[in-house]
């Protein structure tokens, strides 16, 4: 007997639109960051006064590594349960351009 449909899919613990991917790859492009770097994606602060942070960096012992759309994603398991479901977007208007973080499942 085989496992749940469910157990075969890999976990994708955020969700990157196509905009974000695009300019997540742009970025890595234009700076040049090496292979083995990942998008680190995680928390800067503590309860109510924490924000999401993006950077490049390496694994370290306490990340889990994921592949979103083909982009290799570290978090950190202490801001895994903070991050779960976070759907991250980029936007260019007239007000600047940015990344943008909505987690759906908050209220």
């Amino acid at each position: 007997m085989g496992s749940p449909p469910f157990m075969n899919k890999p976990i994708e613990p955020v969700h990157l639109t196509a905009a974000a991917q695009q300019q997540i790859r742009a970025i890595v492009r234009e700076k040049g960051i090496p292979e083995f770097y990942s998008l680190r994606i995680g928390l800067r602060g503590a309860s109510c006064g924490a924000s999401y942070l993006l950077g490049f960096d390496t694994r370290a012992e306490a990340d889990e590594l994921y592949d979103v759309a083909g982009i290799s994603i570290l978090i950190d398991r202490c801001h895994l349960m903070h991050v779960l479901g976070l759907a991250i977007d980029f936007e260019d208007g007239e007000e600047g351009a940015g990344f943008t973080f909505n987690k759906p499942n908050i209220s």
